[in-house]
């Protein structure tokens, strides 16, 4: 009879707890909360107070330590709104303590993951004067005690993330530009021609294009003064610089290529005639007369057309 009572009771019991839950004990704004929410509730929460010890730290000048939690939170709440902002302190924080290939690494990681955050646009930024400070030779690497250059492997690397993390931004073209500068200052010529003709072909309406363009071609016409003074270097360095005074004939680029270009015909001038007199000296009389012709055909007056002139008068052409 106590077991009949109490099964009564048990099941009474079952009965009103059910009912409470399917009516009268909820209201429309008492919505259960899911399990998932809860723990992101939780999660949220930590993420909160987490953000606000590391502010604490680094407000007390314990910059080692709110680093730490700093990445702490990016690595382990990653999804929470606190995880972009700690990425960013951390890596402004390496920033401003010189540990600029630190803070490179940092902002990569906010632009690489947020890139809808309010913060990504200044995370381009400051990750650009990184990188150009790297190619500039302003970042040394510091080795036993004795400090250089950066690989410069190393710093192309760094540029080029910079360009591909935002094509289309301002820091894109300089990046692209930087490349070239870097391999030019450091007298690898074919890398920088092929950072400066990258300008070219990715950024035609850049303003740093004439000046790339420009470079190239001295770059190409100074190899040929060094011993590698053949016509196709010499037509090759011609054509760049007049595709710099045709296509961007306002810039100040294009009187220094008019320039280049008035040296260049003068230089050949003096070549063709000193190949005539090299044939003529060798009694191959008709290559000499063909590179005399070319005097006259390419000079309208000067010395030297006078001098094949008389040269092709004596020998009756």
């Amino acid at each position: 009879m106590k077991m009949k009572h109490t099964l009564s009771l048990i099941t009474l019991s079952l009965s009103a707890i059910l009912a409470c839950l399917s009516s009268s004990c909820t209201t429309s704004t008492d919505t259960p909360l899911s399990a998932t929410g809860l723990a992101q509730g939780l999660k949220s929460q930590t993420a909160t107070s987490a953000f606000a010890h590391a502010k604490q730290l680094q407000t007390a000048g314990k910059t080692n330590a709110a680093i730490k939690k700093y990445q702490l939170i990016a690595n382990k709440y990653p999804l929470s709104a606190e995880a972009p902002q700690a990425r960013y302190q951390e890596a402004s924080i390496l920033y401003a303590t010189g540990e600029l290939l630190d803070s490179f690494d940092a902002f990569q990681k906010l632009i690489e993951k947020y890139n809808s955050s309010p913060l990504y646009g200044t995370a381009l930024q400051k990750q650009s004067e990184v990188a150009l400070a790297a190619a500039n030779g302003d970042i040394k690497h510091n080795f036993a005690g004795i400090k250089s250059q950066l690989a410069g492997n190393n710093v192309q690397q760094m540029l080029t993330k910079v360009r591909d993390n935002a094509p289309f931004s301002k820091q894109a073209p300089k990046a692209q530009f930087a490349i070239g500068s870097l391999w030019h200052k450091r007298g690898e010529y074919n890398k920088a021609i092929a950072g400066y003709k990258g300008v070219q072909e990715k950024y035609p309406n850049n303003s740093l294009t004439p000046e790339a363009l420009y470079r190239t071609g001295n770059i190409i016409l100074n190899q040929s003064k060094k011993g590698n003074r053949n016509k196709a270097s010499l037509d090759s360095a011609k054509n760049i610089f007049l595709d710099l005074q045709q296509q961007y004939p306002n810039h100040p680029r294009a009187k220094d290529a008019k320039a280049q270009l008035a040296a260049l015909n003068k230089s050949n001038i003096q070549r063709n005639f000193e190949i005539a007199e090299f044939y003529d000296k060798k009694g191959q009389t008709a290559s000499a007369i063909f590179y005399y012709r070319e005097v006259l055909r390419t000079t309208p007056s000067g010395p030297i057309r006078q001098k094949a002139q008389q040269r092709l008068a004596q020998i009756g052409q």
